[in-house]
Protein backbone atom coordinates (compact mmCIF):
# COMPACT_ATOMS: atom_id res chain seq x y z
CA UNK A 1 0.00 0.00 0.00
CA UNK A 2 1.47 3.50 -0.76
CA UNK A 3 2.84 6.21 2.16
CA UNK A 4 -0.12 7.87 3.54
CA UNK A 5 1.80 9.46 6.22
CA UNK A 6 0.64 13.59 6.46
CA UNK A 7 -1.77 12.70 3.46
CA UNK A 8 -5.19 15.40 3.68
CA UNK A 9 -8.63 13.76 3.26
CA UNK A 10 -12.03 15.50 3.13
CA UNK A 11 -14.75 13.00 3.62
CA UNK A 12 -17.90 15.13 2.49
CA UNK A 13 -21.57 13.86 3.42
CA UNK A 14 -24.83 15.53 3.77
CA UNK A 15 -25.18 14.35 7.36
CA UNK A 16 -23.52 12.53 10.03
CA UNK A 17 -26.38 11.30 12.21
CA UNK A 18 -26.70 7.85 12.65
CA UNK A 19 -26.70 5.60 9.46
CA UNK A 20 -25.24 2.80 7.42
CA UNK A 21 -23.20 5.10 4.90
CA UNK A 22 -22.31 6.76 8.59
CA UNK A 23 -21.09 4.10 9.91
CA UNK A 24 -18.94 3.39 6.73
CA UNK A 25 -17.28 7.06 6.94
CA UNK A 26 -17.07 6.71 10.88
CA UNK A 27 -15.00 3.36 10.41
CA UNK A 28 -12.92 4.92 7.40
CA UNK A 29 -12.12 7.57 9.40
CA UNK A 30 -10.50 5.43 12.28
CA UNK A 31 -8.93 3.45 9.75
CA UNK A 32 -7.29 6.14 7.86
CA UNK A 33 -6.66 8.44 11.29
CA UNK A 34 -4.41 5.30 12.61
CA UNK A 35 -2.49 5.63 9.14
CA UNK A 36 -1.42 9.25 10.67
CA UNK A 37 -3.89 11.08 8.24
CA UNK A 38 -5.21 14.58 8.83
CA UNK A 39 -8.90 14.09 8.27
CA UNK A 40 -11.69 16.21 8.14
CA UNK A 41 -15.37 15.00 7.71
CA UNK A 42 -17.42 18.14 5.73
CA UNK A 43 -21.33 18.08 7.00
CA UNK A 44 -24.08 20.07 6.11
CA UNK A 45 -25.83 18.96 8.88
CA UNK A 46 -24.63 20.06 12.43
CA UNK A 47 -26.33 16.95 14.39
CA UNK A 48 -23.98 13.84 15.18
CA UNK A 49 -25.64 10.15 15.71
CA UNK A 50 -24.51 8.97 19.33
CA UNK A 51 -21.73 6.25 17.20
CA UNK A 52 -20.33 9.18 15.53
CA UNK A 53 -20.31 12.06 18.40
CA UNK A 54 -16.51 10.91 18.53
CA UNK A 55 -15.37 12.95 15.15
CA UNK A 56 -17.71 15.89 15.74
CA UNK A 57 -14.52 17.55 16.89
CA UNK A 58 -12.70 16.53 13.34
CA UNK A 59 -15.64 17.98 11.94
CA UNK A 60 -16.58 21.19 9.85
CA UNK A 61 -20.08 21.85 9.30
CA UNK A 62 -21.55 24.27 6.94
CA UNK A 63 -24.99 24.12 8.92
CA UNK A 64 -26.53 24.31 5.18
CA UNK A 65 -29.18 21.73 5.92
CA UNK A 66 -32.48 24.14 5.51
CA UNK A 67 -35.26 21.96 3.53
CA UNK A 68 -36.59 23.71 0.15
CA UNK A 69 -40.12 25.18 -0.10
CA UNK A 70 -39.57 25.60 -3.71
CA UNK A 71 -37.61 24.96 -5.90
CA UNK A 72 -36.17 28.34 -6.01
CA UNK A 73 -35.49 28.03 -2.48
CA UNK A 74 -33.36 24.32 -3.88
CA UNK A 75 -31.54 26.45 -6.43
CA UNK A 76 -30.43 28.89 -3.84
CA UNK A 77 -29.42 26.62 -0.73
CA UNK A 78 -27.35 24.52 -2.75
CA UNK A 79 -25.48 27.03 -4.54
CA UNK A 80 -24.61 28.23 -0.90
CA UNK A 81 -23.37 24.58 -0.46
CA UNK A 82 -21.59 24.50 -3.94
CA UNK A 83 -19.30 27.68 -2.42
CA UNK A 84 -19.07 27.00 1.08
CA UNK A 85 -17.97 23.35 0.04
CA UNK A 86 -15.50 24.67 -2.56
CA UNK A 87 -13.81 27.52 -0.35
CA UNK A 88 -12.80 23.96 1.63
CA UNK A 89 -11.51 22.36 -0.97
CA UNK A 90 -9.81 25.49 -2.23
CA UNK A 91 -8.00 25.97 1.25
CA UNK A 92 -6.87 22.08 1.14
CA UNK A 93 -5.48 21.78 -2.23
CA UNK A 94 -3.46 17.79 -1.25
CA UNK A 95 -6.21 17.00 0.03
CA UNK A 96 -8.01 13.97 -1.42
CA UNK A 97 -12.00 14.76 -1.57
CA UNK A 98 -14.38 11.27 -0.88
CA UNK A 99 -17.82 12.27 -1.13
CA UNK A 100 -20.86 9.95 -0.66
CA UNK A 101 -24.70 9.74 -1.48
CA UNK A 102 -26.10 10.69 -5.01
CA UNK A 103 -27.01 14.69 -4.16
CA UNK A 104 -23.88 15.04 -2.29
CA UNK A 105 -21.56 13.75 -4.78
CA UNK A 106 -23.25 15.93 -7.30
CA UNK A 107 -22.67 19.01 -4.95
CA UNK A 108 -19.40 17.70 -4.41
CA UNK A 109 -18.38 18.06 -8.10
CA UNK A 110 -19.50 21.24 -8.87
CA UNK A 111 -17.83 22.56 -6.20
CA UNK A 112 -14.45 21.22 -7.28
CA UNK A 113 -14.32 22.53 -10.87
CA UNK A 114 -11.44 23.86 -12.20
CA UNK A 115 -8.79 22.57 -8.83
CA UNK A 116 -7.04 19.87 -9.12
CA UNK A 117 -7.54 17.54 -5.81
CA UNK A 118 -8.42 14.09 -6.84
CA UNK A 119 -12.31 13.31 -6.24
CA UNK A 120 -13.81 9.75 -5.49
CA UNK A 121 -18.12 9.68 -5.61
CA UNK A 122 -19.71 6.56 -3.35
CA UNK A 123 -22.96 5.19 -4.11
CA UNK A 124 -24.48 3.32 -1.69
CA UNK A 125 -27.74 2.72 -2.85
CA UNK A 126 -29.75 0.28 -5.64
CA UNK A 127 -29.27 3.27 -8.45
CA UNK A 128 -32.63 1.57 -10.57
CA UNK A 129 -34.86 1.83 -7.79
CA UNK A 130 -34.04 4.61 -5.76
CA UNK A 131 -35.73 8.06 -6.73
CA UNK A 132 -33.75 10.67 -7.09
CA UNK A 133 -35.66 12.82 -8.73
CA UNK A 134 -35.40 14.10 -12.57
CA UNK A 135 -33.04 17.11 -11.82
CA UNK A 136 -30.48 14.53 -9.74
CA UNK A 137 -30.98 11.89 -12.46
CA UNK A 138 -30.09 13.97 -14.81
CA UNK A 139 -27.17 15.88 -13.25
CA UNK A 140 -25.64 12.32 -11.93
CA UNK A 141 -25.68 10.89 -15.63
CA UNK A 142 -23.80 13.95 -16.74
CA UNK A 143 -21.23 15.14 -14.05
CA UNK A 144 -20.01 11.35 -12.77
CA UNK A 145 -17.25 11.41 -15.80
CA UNK A 146 -15.83 14.29 -14.00
CA UNK A 147 -15.08 12.27 -10.71
CA UNK A 148 -11.41 10.63 -10.94
CA UNK A 149 -13.37 7.46 -9.31
CA UNK A 150 -16.85 6.27 -8.82
CA UNK A 151 -17.15 3.83 -6.17
CA UNK A 152 -20.21 1.60 -5.40
CA UNK A 153 -21.45 -1.12 -2.88
CA UNK A 154 -22.73 -3.12 -5.42
CA UNK A 155 -21.89 -4.87 -8.64
CA UNK A 156 -25.53 -3.96 -10.61
CA UNK A 157 -24.76 -0.30 -10.05
CA UNK A 158 -21.11 -1.17 -11.31
CA UNK A 159 -23.36 -1.99 -14.98
CA UNK A 160 -25.60 1.49 -14.69
CA UNK A 161 -22.52 3.49 -13.98
CA UNK A 162 -20.66 2.60 -17.20
CA UNK A 163 -23.21 3.92 -19.38
CA UNK A 164 -22.25 7.10 -18.18
CA UNK A 165 -18.68 6.88 -16.44
CA UNK A 166 -15.65 5.14 -17.90
CA UNK A 167 -15.25 1.34 -17.06
CA UNK A 168 -11.63 2.45 -15.58
CA UNK A 169 -13.46 4.83 -13.34
CA UNK A 170 -15.22 2.50 -11.36
CA UNK A 171 -14.59 0.29 -8.00
CA UNK A 172 -16.71 -2.32 -6.78
CA UNK A 173 -15.90 -2.09 -2.58
CA UNK A 174 -18.30 -4.08 -0.70
CA UNK A 175 -19.54 -3.33 2.54
CA UNK A 176 -17.26 -4.16 5.60
CA UNK A 177 -17.67 -5.76 8.78
CA UNK A 178 -15.87 -6.26 12.12
CA UNK A 179 -16.50 -9.23 13.92
CA UNK A 180 -17.91 -8.77 17.28
CA UNK A 181 -18.04 -11.75 19.64
CA UNK A 182 -20.78 -14.72 19.21
CA UNK A 183 -22.82 -15.72 21.53
CA UNK A 184 -25.68 -18.47 19.98
CA UNK A 185 -27.11 -20.22 23.46
CA UNK A 186 -29.55 -17.36 24.14
CA UNK A 187 -32.01 -17.55 21.10
CA UNK A 188 -35.36 -17.26 21.21
CA UNK A 189 -38.93 -17.40 19.15
CA UNK A 190 -37.77 -13.98 17.88
CA UNK A 191 -38.24 -12.80 14.40
CA UNK A 192 -35.67 -9.39 13.92
CA UNK A 193 -35.45 -6.63 11.80
CA UNK A 194 -33.51 -3.47 11.87
CA UNK A 195 -33.65 0.20 10.19
CA UNK A 196 -35.20 3.27 9.50
CA UNK A 197 -38.79 3.22 9.77
CA UNK A 198 -39.15 4.39 6.26
CA UNK A 199 -41.16 3.02 2.95
CA UNK A 200 -38.41 1.73 1.48
CA UNK A 201 -37.81 -0.64 3.75
CA UNK A 202 -41.17 -2.42 4.02
CA UNK A 203 -41.97 -2.99 7.13
CA UNK A 204 -45.75 -2.85 6.43
CA UNK A 205 -44.96 -5.90 4.08
CA UNK A 206 -43.17 -7.34 6.94
CA UNK A 207 -46.19 -6.87 9.80
CA UNK A 208 -48.43 -7.96 6.84
CA UNK A 209 -46.58 -10.91 6.34
CA UNK A 210 -45.78 -11.29 9.94
CA UNK A 211 -49.73 -11.66 10.54
CA UNK A 212 -50.28 -14.61 7.85
CA UNK A 213 -47.66 -17.03 9.49
CA UNK A 214 -48.25 -19.86 11.38
CA UNK A 215 -45.55 -18.03 13.44
CA UNK A 216 -48.40 -16.76 16.12
CA UNK A 217 -49.25 -19.50 16.71
CA UNK A 218 -46.30 -20.90 17.76
CA UNK A 219 -45.27 -18.17 20.52
CA UNK A 220 -42.81 -16.45 17.72
CA UNK A 221 -42.75 -12.72 18.24
CA UNK A 222 -41.93 -9.97 15.48
CA UNK A 223 -39.30 -7.34 16.95
CA UNK A 224 -38.46 -4.15 14.94
CA UNK A 225 -35.65 -2.26 15.87
CA UNK A 226 -35.60 1.41 14.57
CA UNK A 227 -36.97 5.31 14.05
CA UNK A 228 -38.49 6.88 11.36
CA UNK A 229 -41.54 8.45 9.93
CA UNK A 230 -43.53 5.67 8.89
CA UNK A 231 -43.75 4.82 12.53
CA UNK A 232 -47.24 6.28 13.56
CA UNK A 233 -48.58 4.32 10.34
CA UNK A 234 -46.48 1.22 10.92
CA UNK A 235 -48.14 1.02 14.73
CA UNK A 236 -51.83 1.56 13.33
CA UNK A 237 -51.66 -1.14 10.88
CA UNK A 238 -50.30 -3.85 13.72
CA UNK A 239 -52.85 -2.72 15.96
CA UNK A 240 -55.28 -3.11 13.49
CA UNK A 241 -53.99 -6.64 12.60
CA UNK A 242 -54.77 -6.91 16.60
CA UNK A 243 -50.91 -8.07 16.58
CA UNK A 244 -49.94 -5.30 19.63
CA UNK A 245 -48.77 -8.22 21.85
CA UNK A 246 -46.67 -10.34 18.41
CA UNK A 247 -44.98 -7.39 17.26
CA UNK A 248 -43.37 -5.02 19.64
CA UNK A 249 -41.00 -1.66 18.28
CA UNK A 250 -37.74 -0.83 19.98
CA UNK A 251 -36.99 2.26 18.46
CA UNK A 252 -33.52 3.42 17.97
CA UNK A 253 -31.45 0.75 20.15
CA UNK A 254 -27.97 -1.24 19.56
CA UNK A 255 -28.99 -4.00 17.74
CA UNK A 256 -26.61 -6.25 18.83
CA UNK A 257 -28.26 -7.69 21.91
CA UNK A 258 -31.16 -8.27 19.54
CA UNK A 259 -28.89 -10.50 16.62
CA UNK A 260 -27.69 -12.35 20.08
CA UNK A 261 -31.53 -12.95 21.02
CA UNK A 262 -33.12 -13.81 17.90
CA UNK A 263 -33.47 -16.58 16.11
CA UNK A 264 -34.82 -15.31 12.56
CA UNK A 265 -33.72 -11.65 10.48
CA UNK A 266 -35.86 -10.20 8.13
CA UNK A 267 -34.85 -7.90 5.52
CA UNK A 268 -37.88 -6.69 3.75
CA UNK A 269 -37.08 -4.09 1.96
CA UNK A 270 -38.30 -2.62 -1.73
CA UNK A 271 -35.10 -2.18 -2.83
CA UNK A 272 -31.52 -0.97 -0.85
CA UNK A 273 -27.88 -1.21 -1.68
CA UNK A 274 -25.93 -3.23 1.04
CA UNK A 275 -27.53 -3.05 4.21
CA UNK A 276 -25.08 -2.83 6.72
CA UNK A 277 -27.33 -4.39 9.62
CA UNK A 278 -27.63 -7.45 6.90
CA UNK A 279 -23.77 -8.04 7.77
CA UNK A 280 -24.52 -7.66 10.93
CA UNK A 281 -27.20 -10.00 11.30
CA UNK A 282 -25.09 -12.35 9.67
CA UNK A 283 -21.58 -12.00 11.20
CA UNK A 284 -23.88 -12.95 14.42
CA UNK A 285 -24.56 -16.13 12.87
CA UNK A 286 -28.31 -15.38 12.35
CA UNK A 287 -30.44 -17.17 9.33
CA UNK A 288 -31.28 -14.51 7.11
CA UNK A 289 -34.30 -13.61 4.75
CA UNK A 290 -34.23 -10.47 2.42
CA UNK A 291 -35.76 -9.59 -0.86
CA UNK A 292 -34.67 -9.92 -4.28
CA UNK A 293 -33.99 -5.91 -4.93
CA UNK A 294 -31.32 -6.27 -2.44
CA UNK A 295 -28.69 -6.18 -5.20
CA UNK A 296 -25.53 -6.14 -3.01
CA UNK A 297 -27.24 -8.28 -0.24
CA UNK A 298 -27.34 -10.81 -2.81
CA UNK A 299 -23.64 -10.58 -3.01
CA UNK A 300 -23.71 -12.30 0.38
CA UNK A 301 -26.85 -14.05 0.09
CA UNK A 302 -26.81 -17.17 -1.91
CA UNK A 303 -30.41 -18.55 -1.32
CA UNK A 304 -30.70 -21.74 0.61
CA UNK A 305 -27.23 -21.49 1.24
CA UNK A 306 -26.63 -18.60 3.09
CA UNK A 307 -29.99 -17.24 3.43
CA UNK A 308 -33.13 -17.24 2.10
CA UNK A 309 -34.16 -15.10 -1.40
CA UNK A 310 -38.10 -14.01 -1.93
CA UNK A 311 -39.48 -11.31 -4.38
CA UNK A 312 -39.92 -8.12 -2.88
CA UNK A 313 -43.12 -6.58 -2.42
CA UNK A 314 -44.56 -10.39 -2.02
CA UNK A 315 -46.52 -10.73 1.21
CA UNK A 316 -47.57 -13.94 0.46
CA UNK A 317 -43.24 -15.13 -0.65
CA UNK A 318 -42.03 -13.36 2.74
CA UNK A 319 -45.00 -15.30 4.89
CA UNK A 320 -43.64 -18.72 3.52
CA UNK A 321 -40.39 -18.28 3.71
CA UNK A 322 -40.89 -17.01 7.40
CA UNK A 323 -43.01 -20.27 8.02
CA UNK A 324 -40.07 -22.18 6.60
CA UNK A 325 -37.66 -21.27 8.81
CA UNK A 326 -39.79 -21.38 12.52
CA UNK A 327 -40.55 -25.10 11.71
CA UNK A 328 -37.36 -26.55 10.12
CA UNK A 329 -34.52 -25.76 12.89
CA UNK A 330 -32.44 -27.82 10.92
CA UNK A 331 -32.56 -25.20 8.14
CA UNK A 332 -32.36 -22.33 10.62
CA UNK A 333 -28.91 -23.62 11.91
CA UNK A 334 -27.71 -24.14 7.88
CA UNK A 335 -28.57 -21.34 6.94
CA UNK A 336 -26.91 -19.48 10.00
CA UNK A 337 -23.45 -21.37 9.64
CA UNK A 338 -23.42 -20.20 5.52
CA UNK A 339 -24.38 -16.58 6.95
CA UNK A 340 -21.38 -16.46 9.35
CA UNK A 341 -19.18 -18.27 6.33
CA UNK A 342 -19.99 -16.30 3.44
CA UNK A 343 -19.39 -12.83 5.47
CA UNK A 344 -16.64 -13.73 6.89
CA UNK A 345 -14.80 -14.82 3.42
CA UNK A 346 -16.74 -11.49 1.78
CA UNK A 347 -16.91 -8.77 4.37
CA UNK A 348 -13.50 -8.96 5.82
CA UNK A 349 -12.99 -5.31 7.13
CA UNK A 350 -9.12 -5.66 6.66
CA UNK A 351 -9.45 -6.53 2.77
CA UNK A 352 -12.00 -3.79 2.13
CA UNK A 353 -10.29 -1.01 4.32
CA UNK A 354 -7.54 -2.34 1.50
CA UNK A 355 -9.52 -1.44 -1.08
CA UNK A 356 -10.36 2.07 0.16
CA UNK A 357 -6.83 2.31 -0.04
CA UNK A 358 -6.12 1.55 -2.94
CA UNK A 359 -8.74 3.33 -4.38
CA UNK A 360 -8.17 6.68 -2.68
CA UNK A 361 -4.45 6.85 -3.08
CA UNK A 362 -3.57 5.18 -5.89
Amino acid sequence: MPDTKSQKILFVISSMRNGGTQKIVKDLFIYFKSFGCEIKVVTFDKKFGSYNYMIKKFSICLNLSKRSKTIFHAFFYNFKRILSLRKIIRQNPEAKVVSFLYSTNVITILSKFGLENKLIVCERNDMEHQKVGVMWHGLRRFLYRYANRVTTNNKKNCKILEKYTKKEKIFFIPNHIRPKKLNINRKKKIILSVGRLHTQKGFDILVKSFSSTKALHNNWKLVIVGQGKEEKDLKKLVNKLNLKDKISFQGFANPYSWYRKSSIFVLSSRFEGTPNVLLEAMSMKLPVIITDRCPGGMYYVKNNLSGLVVSSYNVLALSKAIDKLIYNKGLRNKLAKGSLSYVKKLADHRKIFKQWHQSIFN
